[in-house]
């Protein structure tokens, strides 16, 4: 265990060890910070279908410093963040755009926005391009806007509605050119749920490098529960997978294929040779840290693990044999893994949580929203930090963990070892709002707009300058983190007391780049010696209260003594 993790990982092993149980697999409860996240508002967007907007996603375009905020129902809107007062205006109503058959509905609708790396490139065939993934009903037609038509995949076992990716052209002027509609990509769907989700191109390739331009499409395994169809251990299909295309035109073809892991031929209609990684339920939301190039994504659970990814070339993350790093039977009973899954093929997560993080015998509706790694300027004390949340019918905890924490690991055979079964060392948030000093959770927040909400249905965004937002489906705002207050300089693993382990950390890192979590306090991208003055300026304080302090120190000492 690294030093970088210790403290955390002890105040995890407070609350007691781990013990396997049919709903609550993860015994220690994950601590809140003792230092707060602020949270602003940004901009409120309209209703839509006479409600408030059901926000799933923020992201930006090349060469501008403009977001774009989805609306799940089919808008997409777009406002200067930084704007004194921003204006939402309309990008692209798909209700009106899509030729026929645009459908919402709990998890269908419009599920994500990508840009091409080459939109604001003259003169390259990526120009102006943009992609959306959305739903339609099925039978109302096919579009292919240049005569080529897209590759279909059908819905085993009868069809609910069709899962598309399709592209789109802007013109001079900004506005969408909706004549240039062209669907590349038809997914039947066999069910309502865990169909398709975000959709994006890796913002570390460049020009020239095998991954440039290609698209990643997020499909979940064409819903029900226990994956009634079979399907995502099924790889001559692409549900229940991560897909990988060159979403441009070639030739005859609605789109091209890079060299795939599991590709055999050149053939698009061969699941296979489309398929990036496979064995995921509900992968609805990823990231790719611009720092290391890791690609992380969720995946929402069934009966009793949410997981964090990273994604590999042609990994099997296991689903439905595995939930997290149990097995799961058609009970939705978790079991020990055999004694050979060191060895087995399936790919595990980094990092996990059970639908019982309080442990009040309570297995309540949880389901993970993957975020975003903080790399933007304006809250240097997050850098490095990859925050996600959950956004069932619970308090919508928003956690954090050091992507240098997000580990892949074969042998979970003593698990309870590591991090108390979470696999990383995570944190929960605590949440103030701006010019509001109350400690909150993001359901009290959003509260405030709509009071009867069970759930928060909470999303992530990120902006051109690397700032996080967070979105929700019931209230129409967006939010920014703005600040972090309480946690001191010096305090480098973020546990609330400036000691030797922080010390620890700046030597390890002394006289190179870093940032907060390898000492750089004063956010000049230098691990120095005016950093080691901060530290020692506050070395001993705490803003953890004294009996909390304690007991930490109690279980750090006794974590030495053992070896840990």
């Amino acid at each position: 265990m690294g030093m970088k993790s210790l403290s955390v990982a002890a105040s995890l092993l407070i609350t007691g060890g781990y013990a396997l149980a049919q709903t609550n697999p993860i015994i220690p409860v994950v601590p809140k910070t003792p230092w707060k996240v602020v949270l602003e508002e940004v901009v409120t967007i309209p209703d839509s279908l006479g409600t408030y907007p059901r926000l799933e996603e923020l992201t930006h375009a090349p060469g501008s410093d403009d977001a774009f905020v989805l609306d799940q129902n089919g808008t997409i809107y777009r406002f200067d963040p930084y704007a004194a007062n921003p204006t939402p205006q309309v990008f692209l109503d798909l209700n009106s755009a899509v030729p026929a058959g645009f459908r919402t509905g709990s998890q269908e609708g419009l599920r994500g926005l990508a840009f091409h790396p080459d939109f604001a490139t003259p003169g390259t065939d990526g120009y102006r391009k943009f992609y959306t993934s959305h739903s339609r009903s099925a039978f109302t037609g096919i579009y292919f806007g240049d005569g080529v038509t897209p590759v279909i995949y059908g819905a085993p076992g009868g069809v609910d509605h069709d899962a598309y990716v399709a592209e789109w052209s802007v013109n001079p002027d900004g506005s969408v050119d909706t004549d240039s509609y062209r669907e590349i990509l038809l997914v039947g769907q066999p069910r309502a749920d865990h169909n398709i989700g975000q959709i994006g191109f890796d913002p570390t390739a460049q020009p020239g490098e095998d991954d440039y331009g290609n698209l990643y499409i997020t499909l979940g395994d064409g819903g029900g529960p226990n994956d009634p169809s079979n399907l995502a251990q099924n790889t001559s299909q692409p549900h229940g997978s991560i897909l990988r295309v060159d979403p441009l035109r070639n030739g005859s073809d609605p789109f091209s294929l890079p060299d795939n892991p599991l590709r055999t031929s050149d053939s698009l209609t061969n699941a296979r040779n489309l398929i990036y990684a496979y064995g995921v339920r509900n992968p609805h939301k990823f990231t790719v840290d611009p720092v290391t190039g890791n690609f992380i994504f969720s995946d929402i659970g069934q009966a009793n693990i949410e997981e964090i990814n990273i994604l590999e070339p042609g990994a099997n993350y296991g689903w439905d044999l595995r939930e997290g790093t149990w097995t799961l039977n058609s009970s939705n009973v978790p079991g020990t893994l055999p004694p050979n899954h060191p060895t087995d093929s399936a790919t595990y997560p980094v990092a996990q949580y059970d639908h019982d993080p309080e442990n009040d015998g309570v297995n309540g509706s949880y389901a993970v929203a993957g975020g975003h790694v903080y790399r933007g300027s304006s809250v240097p004390e997050l850098t490095g930090m990859y925050l996600f949340g959950d956004f069932g019918t619970n308090p919508g905890p928003i956690y954090a963990v050091d992507a240098d924490d997000l580990t892949q690991r074969d042998d979970f055979t003593d698990i309870d070892q590591i991090f108390g079964g979470y696999l990383a060392p995570l944190v929960e948030l605590t949440l103030n709002t701006e010019g509001d000093a109350t400690d909150k959770t993001f359901l009290d927040i959003v509260k405030e707009t709509n009071p009867f909400i069970p759930r928060t249905d909470l999303r992530f965004g990120i902006d051109a300058a690397g700032e996080i937002y967070i979105l929700s489906k019931r209230d129409g705002k967006v939010r920014r983190i703005s600040a972090v207050i309480g946690l001191l300089a010096g305090d480098a693993n973020r546990d609330g007391i400036v000691d030797l382990l922080d010390l620890s950390l700046l030597a390890s890192g002394f006289d190179g780049p870093g940032d907060w979590g390898s000492g750089d306090f004063n956010a000049d991208g230098l691990v120095n010696l005016l950093d080691l003055s901060l530290l020692a300026s506050n070395f001993g304080q705490t803003s953890i209260p004294q009996p909390a302090v304690g007991l930490i120190m109690l279980t750090m000492l006794s974590g030495f003594r053992r070896g840990a």
